[in-house]
């Protein structure tokens, strides 16, 4: 028994260290094929995918992540296109090289059966089942993107992926974001929270009619502006480092010291969303009515009087308010339930 137990002492480490060895040379099926002939390419995607905010399920984020992990490890360019506004462009679109690849929900979006001859199914991403959309004579990048991801769902770096944006106990994905840049213009992050949620419920790749992009919904000149261009306007990163430095510059502008901070507050607010001529233009307009230019609520009682035809010659176009009214109240009193609930 003695002689037993010496020769496990001395032989199981060596045994250990070779199967160590043996297993760091170990590929899994498949992993023997290069990666480099994806390396410099640009791959145009878009997500066709919904959020679900309340249930705390931001799919847009997850797979842009994914797809931003993909980029990293294999020295590509990954371009997004905003979100397709119904299922026929998406196949359009991947037919017509426009993009391609397409995220999108099988369940939602069936690809018609007369694509199935030129379009091929990637793998399943998640539990929804989402899946990546390719044209099969795209077979290089097909084959590359499964073999990744099927090494890529078992590391931890996914694990991580999954956890922020499926089972996050933060109020959104973004919080460390939203904490980080508020604190450069000196707000509670929580307030930067609520006007992101009225903004956008959190939906990175969110996209308005007007052309606001993103999660603090930033138009295309006030991007650039500040070296962002459009198609950053869908990083969560660039997209609140613009809006950021667009209330910055809201700040500036009403920082009077005949309006106190609380006032400031309301009058950016306003100004982020109906623009800081308009709003100055409604400032001026209670002033002329004898109201306090420099207190939000008596400037807010005059608005709706702008589109009256006795104040009609007053202005070049006629401010219906009604929108930018409910926009302060709404972010002022999400803020109020976050500091409620979130800690500062």
């Amino acid at each position: 028994m003695k002689c037993h137990n010496k020769w496990l002492k001395w032989w199981f480490p060596i045994l250990t260290l070779i199967f160590l060895l043996v297993g760091a040379k170990t590929h899994l099926p498949g992993e023997h094929l290069s990666y480099a002939s994806l390396n410099g390419e640009t791959l145009t995607y878009s997500l066709a995918i919904r959020d679900a905010h309340r249930k705390k399920h931001y799919h847009a984020g997850y797979h842009y992540q994914i797809l931003k992990e993909f980029a990293h490890d294999q020295e590509c360019f990954m371009e997004f296109m905003p979100v397709l506004p119904d299922s026929t462009s998406i196949w359009d679109a991947l037919m017509s090289k426009e993009i391609r690849i397409a995220v999108i929900d099988p369940n939602r979006d069936t690809m018609p059966p007369f694509l199935e001859e030129y379009l091929i199914l990637g793998p399943s991403l998640n539990s929804k089942g989402h899946v990546w959309v390719f044209s099969k004579d795209d077979f290089e990048a097909i084959q590359v993107m499964r073999l990744w991801f099927s090494s890529f769902k078992h590391t931890s770096v996914y694990a991580n992926i999954a956890l922020k944006f499926y089972m996050n106990s933060a109020y959104s994905p973004y919080d460390e974001i939203i904490k980080k840049q508020s604190k450069t213009i000196g707000w509670d992050w929580r307030l930067m929270a609520a006007l992101i949620h009225q903004e956008s419920t959190f939906r990175m790749n969110a996209t308005s009619p007007k052309g606001a992009a993103g999660l603090m919904q930033v138009m295309r000149g006030t991007a650039e502006k500040y070296g962002v261009s459009y198609n950053e306007l869908y990083d969560p990163q660039e997209n609140i480092k613009a809006g950021t430095l667009f209330l910055q510059e809201l700040s500036r502008q009403f920082s009077d010291s005949l309006v106190s901070k609380s006032e400031q507050i309301k009058f950016i607010l306003a100004a982020y969303n109906a623009g800081p001529e308009q709003i100055r233009i409604c400032r001026d307009f209670a002033a002329t009515l004898d109201k306090n230019p420099n207190v939000w609520s008596e400037v807010a009682e005059v608005i709706p009087l702008m589109r009256e035809d006795e104040y009609g010659h007053l202005f070049t176009r006629r401010f219906l308010g009604d929108e930018t009214i409910h926009y302060v109240e709404t972010v002022l009193a999400k803020y109020e339930r976050y500091c409620e609930s979130l800690n500062p």
